[in-house]
């Protein structure tokens, strides 16, 4: 009695260690699915939480069907078509070992690759909103005398109605004019050479889409050398997860067509030229090594209105100028064309 007791007792714990661990070994013994993100500041999430960037989104829907059960981030900030190709590259053992279990991997590239000879011409957020504060200060000083001006004026014209040129010099209210008007010249002269540092001379052909000769060969040497750049990596991918589904994000235009109520159609679209140059050679690449093309420049193109960072917070009196990479709004639309686009392939 007291045996047929002890075995049903052990039987019984063997069974609940059997429930508790068959879990853990189905999941140990689950082959490894992965999504591996490739990329630059769009890819990292650039701007957006990481839960709102395009690759955790459509990762989040891949894992959510079944797809997938691991996500690999490998995206960069100011990546470009060189930098993606030199890391991959130079990865190490088990770096290269995640690839061999790769399922679906997502490359955005190519934007850098005009941006960074671009951008070399143009000023800063920071010396915009240098220029626009002491602009602000100058006339704040401005506003601080005129009233002074304005009684030394009434005192010179009383002056003037009986000319005598040893009074004139002689009014106490223009050495006060003088000594007040000083800084003010001298903010003056100072905002000056502010802007002649920002070589806005320069910068408004620019806007205008005239780019220098030099400036020229930059944009077109960036979109020459992305052609082979982009080869050598889509061919390192196919050999290192061959069993991978490839998905490639058109460019969209990272130059938006007005800001601030500011036209800047010229250069937007050069830079639209520039650009899909570059998806040319995406889609017609395609078509020999294929991987998927998700038409991001179109879904921009198309709703421009919610997928640039460009915002007000009135709450911290914080303005943002960053007008390149996408909004919230822009992430979604990404993971979305990828997510169609994968879900596709079965249809």
């Amino acid at each position: 009695m007291i045996s047929t007791l002890k075995l049903g007792i052990l039987e019984i714990v063997c069974l609940f260690t059997l429930a508790l661990t068959a879990p853990l070994a189905a999941h140990a013994l689950e082959e490894p699915r992965v999504h591996i993100a490739l990329g630059d500041s769009v890819a990292a999430g650039f701007g957006v939480a990481y839960t709102e960037r395009y690759t955790a989104l459509f990762s989040g829907m891949l894992k959510e069907a079944g797809y997938i059960n691991r996500y690999v981030n490998f995206a960069e900030d100011g990546f470009t078509t060189a930098m993606l190709l030199d890391l991959i590259n130079n990865m190490d053992e088990y770096e290269r070992a995640l690839f061999q279990d790769a399922y679906v991997i997502t490359i955005n590239i190519g934007g850098n690759d005009i941006l960074t000879p671009l951008l070399g011409y143009l000023p800063t957020q920071e010396d915009v909103m240098d220029i626009i504060f002491e602009l602000w200060e100058f006339i704040e000083d401005t506003m601080l005398i005129i009233p002074e001006i304005m009684g030394i004026a009434s005192d010179f014209q009383e002056v003037m109605d009986s000319f005598s040129l040893w009074r004139v010099w002689s009014l106490p209210g223009i050495n006060r004019m003088v000594q007040d008007a000083a800084p003010v010249l001298d903010d003056v002269t100072d905002l000056f050479d502010r802007v002649g540092d920002l070589n806005l001379i320069q910068l408004l052909p620019l806007l205008e889409g005239n780019f220098s000769p030099e400036l020229d060969a930059a944009l077109y040497r960036g979109v020459d050398e992305f052609a082979a750049q982009f080869n050598q990596i889509i061919d390192w991918v196919n050999t290192h997860a061959p069993g991978a589904v490839i998905i490639v994000n058109t460019v969209y235009n990272p130059i938006p067509e007005q800001v601030l109520g500011m036209s800047l159609a010229g250069l937007w679209e050069r830079a639209g030229e520039l650009i899909q140059s570059i998806n040319r050679t995406i889609v017609e690449t395609s078509h020999i090594k294929g991987y998927l093309v998700a038409d991001v420049y179109t879904g921009f193109a198309d709703e421009p209105e919610n997928i640039m960072n460009f915002f007000v917070d009135t709450s911290a009196l914080m303005l943002s100028f960053d007008v390149i990479h996408p909004s919230a709004a822009g992430h979604e639309l990404i993971a979305g064309v990828n997510y169609g686009l994968f879900r596709g392939l079965g249809e």
